[in-house]
């Protein structure tokens, strides 16, 4: 039990160094929301959440981890949680979902258990679905919001407004946050024999946004492309929606591929500069944090197997 506690807090603090990135990068690197604010905002809405927030993605996870024992679960969260930090370090908004489920395959393929490509691939499908359908919403709000700020003729209260808009959005990013990448946690914790490890497992995820995040929003808020005050929460609101239609269904999409597709699907519609030699290497790193989890994780249950 305790190694599955340990990496689990591992995988917990990983996910707030880069996943966090993902709901509140838009109005930090857009200069609305500073980086402390930020991090409180992750705080106290992701572990919202994580706690009251209804999802079915831990029970997916939990399922897709059916066979393993706790060992197996604490190699698997450790796999998981090394690519995600790996990634954190060149400032690269990765998939966490995308790295906990190569883990959990490599696992099972190393001990031989059945895998449910069924459910696998729905995930996968989802994932490319998501920052497309993420990218369409994004553009549709920019479409109806901003006419309706043109209305507003005060300076002082269209500021006003911007900031509230955008601070709400980063709050309905972040329970997003809660319900789905922290699940992905809960879930493979669970599994492992951890018992209602929500809201602990929320606050190290704060404590990784505090520590270590803060590349990682600065590529999502400010290299990607030029954000304002009306693409950030255009962006960032367009994302949520798209990973709150995933949470319905049960599906750990990743809130980063929904961010990226929407920061770049509403920069291309306005035809702003993107950076395109960015935008090809964090997409390459969803490929690569996947197959690296999974690869570690074969390789340690095949070593601690011979081992043990």
């Amino acid at each position: 039990m305790l190694e599955v506690i340990a990496t689990a807090i591992f995988m917990a603090w990983a996910v707030g160094a880069n996943d966090s990135a993902k709901a509140v990068g838009t109005a930090v690197g857009s200069g609305i929301v500073g980086f402390k604010r930020a991090v409180l905002i992750i705080a106290v809405f992701t572990t919202l959440g994580a706690v009251i927030g209804h999802s079915a993605v831990s029970g997916t996870i939990t399922g897709l981890a059916s066979g393993l024992s706790s060992w197996n679960v604490a190699l698997a969260l450790f796999s998981a949680a090394s690519a995600v930090t790996i990634a954190s370090l060149w400032g690269r908004p990765i998939s966490t979902t995308q790295s906990i489920i190569g883990a959990l395959i490599g696992s099972s393929l190393a001990l031989g258990l059945p895998v449910d490509w069924w459910t696998i691939g729905k995930i996968i499908s989802a994932w490319f679905f998501s920052p497309v359908f993420a990218s369409f919403l994004a553009i549709a709000i920019y479409k109806l919001y901003k006419p309706l700020l043109r209305r507003i003729k005060c300076l002082k209260n269209l500021e006003l407004t911007q900031k509230w808009l955008v601070f709400l959005a980063s709050a309905y990013s972040a329970f997003n946050l809660g319900t789905n990448e922290v699940s992905n946690v809960i879930g493979l914790a669970k599994a492992g024999g951890m018992s209602n490890p929500n809201a602990f497992l929320a606050l190290v995820m704060a404590l990784g946004t505090l520590t270590f995040s803060y590349e990682v929003m600065m590529t999502i808020g400010r290299d990607i492309a030029p954000l304002g005050p009306t693409s950030a929460f255009s962006s960032q609101f367009g994302a949520s929606i798209a990973v709150s239609v995933a949470n319905l269904f049960g599906l750990p999409v990743s809130s980063g591929q929904a961010i990226v597709g929407a920061i770049s699907g509403l920069s291309a519609y306005k035809g702003e500069r993107i950076n395109k030699k960015l935008l090809v290497d964090i997409v390459k790193s969803w490929v690569r944090a996947p197959l690296f989890a999974g690869l570690l994780a074969f390789l340690l249950i095949k070593l601690f197997s011979a081992g043990f």
